[in-house]
């Protein structure tokens, strides 16, 4: 692809203090496309949007995680006709410059569904304790399961290709719970997977979703949505991308 139509897809919750950096840092690079997913925020980060004339889609009540956001900007892609769609998260932690390692690697089809990863070079935020020993037990589960190595699978920093963008924008009718979920589904439909060295920063503002709670049901709940998705698979084949 020479020149593909690339859309960047922001997910925001809550995120008045970080959303004017976030989307003035996208806004810097030309040629990219963007649409902020709000999701179900009650704080003044719709009308940061709105002053800013920036396209958002907002959620009526909070769908839980950002993986409850990915039909809504899969399905907005797919009817408007990009060739990659990249999720970026609206906390702050992502960085744009770093978005053409994610991108590059569909636009020389080498691939249909990039993570960037934190953990291959070990750069910049590398997560919280607790949260990097859960990442660890589902990433060796799924690298097991698609057969090559993968190390970041809960990234919200990742980019997508055409056939992906239309399995989930349109053939797909289920709910999405988790990232592990999106990638399998993805590897049993036939996407080439891979994993690029991403740097990430810390959270500077507002507080992450992610707390005490969610550090004890979270490698539970992953465990059983990979258990739930190797069910489906050969359901998700038939798709065959």
């Amino acid at each position: 692809m020479k020149n593909p139509n690339i859309l960047i897809s922001v997910i925001v919750y809550n995120e008045e203090e970080n959303i004017n950096s976030v989307v003035d840092d996208i806004l810097s690079f030309p040629n990219l496309d963007l649409i902020v997913i709000d999701n179900g925020s009650f704080d003044n980060t719709v009308n940061i949007l709105k002053e800013k004339k920036i396209n958002y889609i907002t959620h009526c009540v909070n769908s839980g995680n950002s993986a409850g956001t990915l039909m809504t900007y899969m399905k907005y892609g797919f009817l408007n006709n990009y060739d990659i769609i990249c999720q970026f998260d609206g906390d702050g932690q992502h960085i744009a410059k770093e978005l053409y390692k994610i991108i590059d690697p569909i636009k020389n089809n080498e691939a249909d569904y990039v993570i960037g990863s934190r953990f291959l070079d070990k750069i910049g935020f590398q997560s919280s304790f607790f949260r990097r020993i859960a990442i660890k037990i589902f990433a060796n589960i799924d690298s097991l399961i698609i057969g090559h190595k993968v190390t970041d699978v809960t990234s919200g920093f990742r980019a997508y290709g055409k056939k992906v963008i239309e399995l989930f924008g349109n053939y797909y009718k289920h709910e999405i719970y988790d990232t592990n979920q999106l990638l399998l589904l993805s590897y049993f439909a036939g996407a080439r997977i891979c994993e690029v060295p991403v740097k990430m920063r810390e959270r500077v503002h507002g507080k992450s979703e992610f707390n005490i709670l969610n550090s004890v049901t979270f490698p539970f709940k992953g465990l059983v949505n990979i258990l739930g998705t190797l069910l489906f698979n050969k359901q998700i084949k038939k798709f065959n991308i």
